[in-house]
């Protein structure tokens, strides 16, 4: 216990003289001097709970401006379609590659073709205000060619989604083709929409010709072509690189898409053992499941926002679509000239 002295008051009742000198009483501790253990223990309790409270609001915000963000890239992308549109009277090609062989016919198999492989994307920098970034590419070389090295490295904040943590640079699977340097991308093109159930009739395959999406190789879509209309077609959609690295440059003939590593420990696989062809470098279909589907392959639309990803409509809207979308209506959606028009939820 502590005891605090009261200073000398010849006047005041409670002090005394003794021998002639002032005695000083001693009271009890004032207790209004601090905190107790307990009180102090009370008050960080308090302030803990509060920041708790606090702390998924803050979350929720940051999450909703990354949102929104992801939104105004896609719309970004959306006007420089148009722009582009515009100058050439035809949208981009998917990618621009030659094929020198024909394609076996299986679902996943991919196409024999020698690129270049430039993308979309690397045809609309001039439209987003990268026209220097445009002039740095050899389109005649492969996106592989050490002159290309300085372009495809680039990174291009409107291709990459603010929630997407995929922070590096892209090595092209597999390893043994030497790419380890591919700016990453956060979105992909849409090459169209259809049922397995309809095989061997059109379903989307990914080298099934004619395709009904928009983006495909070698193939620029005139504005006459978007026969569904342009609200109810999707140009292209989020496919996060940390579910799948990719690089906006492009396809790389032979290379292969698949699950990053968190990703695909999470599916209890290695990388690499679930695979898609070269061209979902580019471009993706809508198949057999609802974007960020658990079950959905490396070839298809998958954002790290919650409740659906973030898609561009070929008239520069933006929508949210649900993992539990009616898998009919995405499949028209992602397809052009179906016939069908749909409003989605």
């Amino acid at each position: 216990m502590c005891l605090r002295f009261l200073p000398f008051n010849a006047n005041s009742p409670n002090n005394a003289v003794v021998n002639g000198k002032p005695k000083r009483l001693l009271l009890p501790p004032d207790r209004n001097l601090g905190f107790t253990l307990v009180e102090l223990l009370v008050v960080i309790a308090i302030i803990g709970i509060l920041v708790g409270l606090l702390l998924p609001a803050v979350q929720s915000a940051r999450e909703a401006a990354r949102r929104l963000q992801c939104g105004n890239n896609l719309k970004q992308i959306g006007l420089a379609l148009h722009n582009y549109e515009s100058a050439h009277r035809r949208f981009p090609p998917g990618f621009i590659s030659r094929v020198t062989g024909t394609w076996s016919g299986g679902g996943n198999d991919p196409i024999p073709e020698a690129g270049p492989g430039w993308s979309l994307f690397a045809m609309l920098l001039p439209y987003i205000e990268q026209g220097n970034l445009h002039q740095t590419i050899q389109f005649h070389l492969p996106i592989a060619a050490p002159e290309n090295r300085f372009a495809r490295s680039t990174r291009v904040k409107e291709f990459q989604c603010p929630s997407d943590t995929w922070n590096e640079p892209v090595s092209v699977w597999p390893a043994t083709l030497g790419i380890i340097d591919l700016a990453p991308s956060s979105y992909i093109g849409c090459l169209g929409g259809g049922d397995p159930a309809n095989a061997p009739a059109y379903s989307a395959m990914y080298e099934q010709q004619p395709f009904n999406g928009m983006f495909h190789r070698n193939v620029a879509i005139r504005h006459a072509e978007i026969t569904d209309g342009t609200s109810n077609t999707i140009a292209l959609g989020e496919r996060a690189s940390m579910f799948a690295p990719n690089g906006w440059a492009g396809v790389v003939p032979t290379a292969q898409t698949v699950f990053s590593p968190r990703m695909a420990h999470s599916r209890g696989q290695l990388v690499g053992q679930t695979v898609r062809p070269a061209i979902t470098m580019a471009t993706v279909h809508v198949r057999s499941g609802g974007p960020n589907a658990p079950t959905g392959s490396p070839g298809g639309f998958w954002s790290p926002h919650t409740g659906g990803a973030l898609f561009l409509l070929m008239d520069g809207s933006t929508h949210t679509i649900s993992t539990n979308v009616d898998m009919n209506t995405y499949r028209l959606m992602a397809s052009r000239n179906d016939g069908q028009t749909v409003t989605l939820p």
